[in-house]
């Protein structure tokens, strides 16, 4: 399934085996329905620039891909932005999840630190 949110954070997830990455996605509701906002199953892979160059596309552990609009960083409502907040500070004490930005998650990458998976 490909989702396109409206607004998006990346998420890094740390714990003592592993590190990988999510999506905060958020939609902004019509006339009809509400804000909305889901966290996507995570990936331990790189996402690349669409050959437009105006998305990055991101596929994600459970099979799913996500389409993010280069502008759409850090875009989302005071709703979400409720939600994106108890996420975090739901993991403040261990500081297990860290917001970070694309260019974080992208020279991290690039500089060879990529998160290893332990297969054990």
């Amino acid at each position: 399934m490909i989702h396109m949110p409206h607004g998006w954070v990346i998420l890094k997830f740390t714990n003592e085996y592993d590190v990988f990455f999510k999506i905060f996605a958020s939609w902004r509701g019509g006339y009809l329905g509400g804000d909305s906002w889901r966290l996507s199953s995570g990936s331990y892979e790189r996402p690349r620039l669409s050959d437009c160059s105006k998305y990055w596309i991101w596929h994600q552990t459970s099979g799913s891909c996500y389409k993010l609009a280069i502008h759409g960083e850090n875009q989302y409502s005071s709703f979400t932005e409720i939600a994106l907040c108890e996420i975090l500070n739901a993991s403040n004490e261990k500081r297990i999840i860290k917001r970070i930005s694309m260019t974080e998650l992208l020279d991290s990458f690039n500089n060879s630190i990529k998160p290893e998976r332990d297969e054990n």
